[in-house]
């Protein structure tokens, strides 16, 4: 994968575009894409990072019989959480000599050090495993990088929306194929996920070996500490936002979310925020006043959301998207061991503003039928 700046012949502004191409027609056609078209009339410079040429292919096969196994894969990435837990209780269940060995690792998931080292154990053999290349093809994530990031710097990543399994976000960690790797050479992005999660049989080991790390305060400075482009991915949101993913829903749970804004200051790390186009549209939440106040009580009660969703053909299928996800301008800060309410509340008020204005200014090319921004 490669990145080619662009100088158009018009004194609109100059677009560099990441391709991956094996001549110069598939590179004339990159480049002269629809979208890539509008970015040039974005007032900016954008880098922009397409998945690589094998995915861009797969994703325009015409196969049916292709297309359903895609799905397949898709609905088997995107039901993880439910089928390692509950075939690991089977397993449990049914065959009785693995009773005691998996009482003792269920037993080990809680006490793992790994869940708070904020390092995780990414392992780059599950990241570039062939299975990926389908998984992409099904939802072709589009990265736009509005300025390079300097890998000296470790960074937090304010990622919005939530969505119901926060599913763009594990796409691009889990595969070399997404193109983050290029899109941050350099950084090493850890996405931060909810204690209780990385709890979960099975379904931890593989979100330590995609990079993921606790959300805990002592995870995400331990990550910040090691310097060298070791990076943050919060989803500011949390749970509770994901009670919100409606299709044009755009209501982010943001208001009173300043932690991380204190975790940057302490750390010193600059705050990039992010938005997802196309992650709520992804599944659909299940909207009943009735079965909304249960969700409410049990995500205020047990700090986790538990929602009802579906997606294609009414079930747990997720919808074939091409999201687009947008990385802001790096805000600065600096560093301090207690920081004041002011400054916290100055640079949220900065991290918002931002956000809005990468929304406004993508929304048009990617999320035109979307709802205007709202922060709750």
């Amino acid at each position: 994968m490669t990145v080619t700046t662009v100088q158009p012949q018009s004194e609109e502004p100059q677009v560099a575009v990441n391709v991956q191409t094996s001549g110069a027609d598939e590179t004339d056609e990159a480049l002269h894409s629809p979208s890539s078209q509008k970015l040039d009339k974005c007032g900016a410079d954008p880098l922009i990072f397409d998945a690589g040429k094998d995915v861009l292919k797969l994703s325009q096969h015409s196969s049916r019989t292709y297309r359903a196994f895609q799905t397949a894969l898709a609905t088997l990435f995107a039901t993880l959480i439910i089928i390692l837990p509950l075939s690991l209780l089977l397993t449990f269940i049914y065959v009785s000599w693995s009773r005691i060995p998996i009482a003792a690792y269920v037993a080990f998931c809680f006490i793992d050090p790994a869940i708070d080292d904020g390092i995780g154990r990414q392992l780059e053999k599950v990241r570039t495993l062939g299975i990926w290349k389908h998984i992409n093809a099904y939802f072709c994530v589009r990265l736009v990088v509005e300025q390079k990031l300097d890998p000296a710097f470790s960074y937090i990543f304010g990622v919005s929306p939530h969505g119901i399994l926060c599913f763009t976000g594990q796409v691009l960690m889990a595969s070399q194929d997404s193109g983050i790797d290029d899109a941050l050479e350099g950084i090493t992005f850890h996405t931060a996920a909810l204690h209780h999660v990385m709890k979960v049989p099975l379904f931890r080991e593989y979100l330590l070996s995609i990079g993921v790390i606790s959300s805990s305060r002592n995870s995400i400075r331990r990550c910040l500490a090691r310097g060298g482009g070791h990076s943050v991915g919060i989803i500011i949101g949390g749970a509770k936002e994901s009670l919100y993913t409606n299709r044009g829903n755009r209501r982010l749970i943001l208001k009173n979310r300043k932690g991380f804004v204190r975790e940057a200051i302490m750390a010193g790390a600059p705050l990039v925020p992010v938005f997802v186009f196309g992650e709520n549209d992804i599944f659909q939440q299940l909207d009943h006043p009735l079965l909304a106040r249960l969700q409410r009580w049990l995500q205020h009660k047990m700090k986790f959301a538990i929602p009802v969703f579906y997606g294609r053909f009414g079930f747990f299928v997720p919808r074939r998207t091409s999201p687009a996800v947008v990385f802001g301008r790096p805000i600065f800060v600096e560093k301090a061991q207690s920081p004041s309410f002011d400054d916290i509340n100055k640079t949220h008020a900065q991290y918002l503003a931002e956000l809005h204005r990468i929304y406004n200014k993508y929304r048009p090319i990617y999320d035109p039928k979307g709802d205007d921004l709202v922060i709750i």
